[in-house]
């Protein structure tokens, strides 16, 4: 016992270093509480069925905007939607012959006349669904993607749309 009470006289940060352990590990755990709370508030679970997310597309008309792509569903960043500007509108919409190309929508066409007024979002049908805390909404989609739903905005305004399977 004589040991043990010259190591503690020894070691005098011994108490403060308990105490900061122990309000560390309150911290982590309120905060953990706190985040779980916060992203199972999230109107997340919408749009969790590809059934859901084809009534949402089957909505969307030519002309329709960004902002009303996000309040038929179609938000990019709740989603987790690809975003392409120009340059990758053509990379991704671009043919392998000149064959091909003449047979492209004409709104496709177009973008490749004038790229910086074309952008594109690529939404997975699979629709990230959250079970809860701070893991569910950082993790890797459990599912394999089975295909997209594209967006061809011209001027922030949908010009063509498409569904491609996987």
């Amino acid at each position: 016992m004589d040991n043990l009470l010259r190591w503690r006289d020894e070691h005098h940060m011994l108490p403060l270093v308990l105490v900061a352990s122990i309000v560390v590990l309150v911290a982590i755990i309120a905060a953990a509480l706190w985040s779980r709370g916060s992203i199972a508030d999230m109107d997340t679970k919408v749009l969790a069925s590809r059934g859901s997310l084809q009534g949402a597309y089957d909505r969307v008309q030519p002309g329709t905007s960004r902002p009303q792509l996000a309040q038929l569903g179609f938000d990019s960043n709740r989603l987790k939607a690809r975003s392409l500007s120009g340059l990758g509108v053509q990379q991704y919409f671009m043919p392998a012959t000149s064959r091909d190309f003449d047979q492209l929508d004409p709104a496709i066409r177009a973008c490749f006349e004038t790229p910086d007024r074309c952008s594109a979002l690529i939404f997975p049908m699979a629709a990230p669904v959250l079970a809860g805390g701070f893991m569910a909404a950082h993790a890797a989609p459990a599912t394999a993607e089975r295909g997209q739903f594209v967006f061809l905005l011209k001027s922030g305004k949908v010009a063509y749309k498409a569904v491609e399977e996987a």
